[in-house]
């Protein structure tokens, strides 16, 4: 009986001293834990944006910017395409995108000054708006494309699309925005020089060539014609008009002493540049020569 008294202290003292040990304390972590779902207020993050509001085709546009805070804005890059792509400096040579700011009327005038303009030169498609200051608020601006003659002989009658990007930026932190302000521009048709007339002289001792002229809104004027006769794929010239001349005339005597052969000729108009705008069609005359020859239109 004392025997198994004691194994009973004795197993008693063993688990009492196993939870003492094992039981958490100051210096232990504790063996259990849990955890719950909190609701919050939802998270908002801020910003600014930069809105554009065009009508037509979009050579007007209201500008401004909206967001979290107030902000200042301006025309930043402008790229000019045609047809879908995008036209290099070398192409528009000459040319310029002038933004005027509109009156309190919402239009502008040619004659209200220019606050920013972009020069299209180089190699690149993307040409840096220069001038004028960040504006605040909205505004409304113009565009104008002004191009060179050098666009308007290569890209007459064409549709021109101007997309130019405008940055925003807060007046308060580091956000920044940009939006694209889309215009088209219908070029009028290319300056042309029409179809050649030709007309037999009397006993076929020459012929008269005649033509038209269509300036298409160039800035400069003719500085001569040419007379070109086509040889072996390419033209050659072979004589000059005066620029207030619209007639010329063509002798058997300006080719060679003997010559049975037909020429094929066209002119076309010299420019003060040096830039030349060719007839579009060019007209067949026949020499038939010895000693004396004869000409006359085939």
């Amino acid at each position: 009986m004392t025997t198994r008294l004691t194994a009973c202290l004795l197993a008693l003292a063993v688990v009492l001293g196993g939870v003492l040990l094992l039981g958490p304390s100051e210096s232990t972590l504790a063996a259990w834990s849990d955890e719950t779902t909190t609701t919050v207020p939802q998270l908002r993050t801020g910003g600014v944006q930069v809105d554009v509001t065009t009508a037509g085709a979009g050579t007007t546009a209201t500008l401004g910017m909206s967001g979290d805070t107030s902000g200042t804005w301006r025309p930043g890059a402008v790229t000019v395409t045609s047809g879908g792509r995008a036209l290099t400096g070398a192409e528009l040579d000459g040319s310029r995108v002038d933004y005027r700011l509109a009156g309190t009327n919402g239009t502008c005038a040619a004659t209200d000054p220019v606050a920013y303009t972009a020069s299209l030169t180089g190699p690149r498609t993307s040409f840096a708006v220069t001038g004028g200051e960040r504006l605040s608020g909205a505004r409304t601006v113009c565009l104008a494309f002004v191009p060179s003659d050098q666009v308007r002989v290569q890209l007459g009658g064409r549709t021109l699309a101007l997309a130019t990007t405008v940055d925003g930026a807060a007046t308060a932190g580091a956000w920044t925005a940009a939006s694209t302000w889309t215009a088209t521009h219908q070029l009028p048709a290319a300056p042309s020089v029409s179809a050649m007339r030709c007309t037999s002289g009397w006993l076929n001792q020459w012929v008269t060539l005649g033509w038209d002229w269509d300036a298409g809104g160039l800035n400069q004027a003719v500085a001569r014609w040419s007379l070109q006769l086509e040889d072996r794929g390419t033209w050659r010239e072979v004589g000059t008009v005066p620029a207030r001349q619209r007639t010329t005339t063509v002798s058997p005597y300006q080719f060679d002493f003997v010559n049975f052969d037909s020429y094929t000729l066209r002119v076309a108009a010299v420019l003060a540049d040096g830039t030349t705008v060719p007839a579009p069609s060019s007209t067949r005359v026949r020499v038939e020569r010895i000693g004396l020859g004869a000409a006359y239109c085939s």
